[in-house]
Protein backbone atom coordinates (compact mmCIF):
# COMPACT_ATOMS: atom_id res chain seq x y z
CA UNK A 1 0.00 0.00 0.00
CA UNK A 2 1.48 3.34 -1.06
CA UNK A 3 0.82 6.27 1.18
CA UNK A 4 0.76 9.84 0.00
CA UNK A 5 3.98 11.60 1.02
CA UNK A 6 3.83 14.07 3.87
CA UNK A 7 3.50 17.50 2.23
CA UNK A 8 5.98 18.93 4.75
CA UNK A 9 8.70 16.55 3.54
CA UNK A 10 10.31 17.76 0.29
CA UNK A 11 11.94 14.39 -0.51
CA UNK A 12 15.46 13.31 0.34
CA UNK A 13 17.05 15.22 -2.55
CA UNK A 14 15.79 18.45 -0.96
CA UNK A 15 16.08 17.45 2.71
CA UNK A 16 19.09 19.33 4.07
CA UNK A 17 20.21 16.75 6.69
CA UNK A 18 20.29 14.07 3.99
CA UNK A 19 22.23 16.28 1.56
CA UNK A 20 24.80 17.31 4.16
CA UNK A 21 25.26 13.70 5.26
CA UNK A 22 25.61 12.51 1.66
CA UNK A 23 28.24 15.11 0.78
CA UNK A 24 30.13 14.41 4.01
CA UNK A 25 30.08 10.67 3.28
CA UNK A 26 31.47 11.17 -0.23
CA UNK A 27 34.22 13.47 1.05
CA UNK A 28 35.10 11.16 3.94
CA UNK A 29 35.43 8.11 1.67
CA UNK A 30 37.98 9.93 -0.50
CA UNK A 31 39.76 11.47 2.45
CA UNK A 32 39.96 8.19 4.35
CA UNK A 33 41.87 6.72 1.40
CA UNK A 34 44.48 9.44 1.93
CA UNK A 35 44.54 8.95 5.70
CA UNK A 36 44.96 5.18 5.30
CA UNK A 37 48.19 5.85 3.42
CA UNK A 38 49.55 7.53 6.55
CA UNK A 39 48.01 5.12 9.06
CA UNK A 40 45.73 7.85 10.38
CA UNK A 41 42.07 7.97 11.31
CA UNK A 42 39.73 10.91 10.92
CA UNK A 43 40.11 11.53 14.67
CA UNK A 44 43.90 11.61 14.33
CA UNK A 45 43.54 14.09 11.48
CA UNK A 46 41.20 16.34 13.44
CA UNK A 47 43.63 16.43 16.38
CA UNK A 48 46.56 17.32 14.11
CA UNK A 49 44.48 19.95 12.30
CA UNK A 50 43.28 21.69 15.46
CA UNK A 51 46.77 21.64 16.99
CA UNK A 52 48.22 23.03 13.76
CA UNK A 53 45.82 25.94 14.13
CA UNK A 54 46.04 26.38 17.91
CA UNK A 55 48.81 24.46 19.64
CA UNK A 56 48.72 23.59 23.31
CA UNK A 57 45.02 22.78 23.66
CA UNK A 58 43.83 20.88 26.71
CA UNK A 59 42.40 17.41 26.25
CA UNK A 60 38.91 18.68 27.04
CA UNK A 61 39.24 21.55 24.53
CA UNK A 62 40.42 19.07 21.90
CA UNK A 63 37.50 16.76 22.66
CA UNK A 64 35.11 19.66 22.18
CA UNK A 65 36.82 20.98 19.03
CA UNK A 66 37.06 17.55 17.37
CA UNK A 67 33.60 16.47 18.54
CA UNK A 68 35.13 13.31 19.98
CA UNK A 69 34.34 11.42 23.18
CA UNK A 70 37.14 11.62 25.73
CA UNK A 71 37.78 7.84 25.69
CA UNK A 72 38.13 7.79 21.89
CA UNK A 73 40.28 10.90 22.00
CA UNK A 74 42.53 9.43 24.70
CA UNK A 75 43.27 6.40 22.52
CA UNK A 76 43.95 8.65 19.52
CA UNK A 77 46.29 10.85 21.57
CA UNK A 78 48.18 7.80 22.83
CA UNK A 79 48.61 6.61 19.24
CA UNK A 80 49.78 10.02 18.02
CA UNK A 81 52.16 10.36 20.96
CA UNK A 82 53.61 6.86 20.37
CA UNK A 83 54.20 7.81 16.74
CA UNK A 84 56.04 10.96 17.77
CA UNK A 85 53.47 13.43 16.36
CA UNK A 86 52.41 15.11 19.60
CA UNK A 87 53.65 15.65 23.14
CA UNK A 88 51.78 16.18 26.40
CA UNK A 89 52.70 18.75 29.02
CA UNK A 90 51.10 19.53 32.37
CA UNK A 91 49.01 22.67 32.21
CA UNK A 92 50.67 25.60 33.98
CA UNK A 93 47.20 26.74 35.16
CA UNK A 94 45.92 23.38 36.45
CA UNK A 95 48.14 20.48 37.55
CA UNK A 96 45.27 18.06 36.88
CA UNK A 97 45.06 19.10 33.22
CA UNK A 98 47.35 18.26 30.31
CA UNK A 99 47.98 20.36 27.22
CA UNK A 100 48.73 18.76 23.86
CA UNK A 101 51.37 20.11 21.49
CA UNK A 102 52.18 19.29 17.87
CA UNK A 103 55.84 18.34 17.38
CA UNK A 104 57.73 18.88 14.09
CA UNK A 105 57.09 15.30 12.90
CA UNK A 106 53.36 15.79 13.48
CA UNK A 107 53.44 19.11 11.64
CA UNK A 108 55.19 17.45 8.69
CA UNK A 109 52.53 14.71 8.46
CA UNK A 110 49.77 17.29 8.82
CA UNK A 111 51.25 19.36 5.97
CA UNK A 112 51.53 16.30 3.69
CA UNK A 113 47.96 15.20 4.35
CA UNK A 114 46.70 18.77 4.07
CA UNK A 115 47.99 19.05 0.50
CA UNK A 116 45.99 15.95 -0.43
CA UNK A 117 42.92 17.16 1.52
CA UNK A 118 42.97 20.46 -0.34
CA UNK A 119 43.09 18.58 -3.64
CA UNK A 120 39.97 16.62 -2.67
CA UNK A 121 38.26 19.82 -1.57
CA UNK A 122 39.16 21.54 -4.86
CA UNK A 123 37.74 18.64 -6.88
CA UNK A 124 34.53 18.72 -4.84
CA UNK A 125 34.14 22.47 -5.34
CA UNK A 126 35.10 22.56 -9.01
CA UNK A 127 32.91 24.86 -11.07
CA UNK A 128 31.30 26.58 -8.08
CA UNK A 129 31.85 30.35 -8.14
CA UNK A 130 33.76 31.89 -5.23
CA UNK A 131 30.78 34.02 -4.18
CA UNK A 132 28.59 30.92 -3.88
CA UNK A 133 31.25 29.13 -1.86
CA UNK A 134 31.47 32.07 0.53
CA UNK A 135 27.68 32.03 0.91
CA UNK A 136 27.75 28.27 1.49
CA UNK A 137 30.38 28.62 4.22
CA UNK A 138 28.45 31.47 5.86
CA UNK A 139 25.20 29.50 5.82
CA UNK A 140 26.83 26.34 7.21
CA UNK A 141 28.44 28.37 10.01
CA UNK A 142 25.08 29.90 10.87
CA UNK A 143 23.41 26.48 10.87
CA UNK A 144 26.13 25.16 13.18
CA UNK A 145 25.66 28.16 15.46
CA UNK A 146 21.89 27.59 15.54
CA UNK A 147 22.38 23.95 16.51
CA UNK A 148 25.18 24.42 19.05
CA UNK A 149 23.97 23.45 22.52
Amino acid sequence: MNRAPNPAYPGHHHFLPYLINRVTSFLNVEFQKVLDGYGLTLTHWRVLAFLAEQDGLSVSALADATVTEQSTLSRALMNLENRGYIRREPSPEDNRSVNIFLVPEGRAVFDLVLMRALTIEAAALEGIPAAELETLRDVLLRIASNLRP
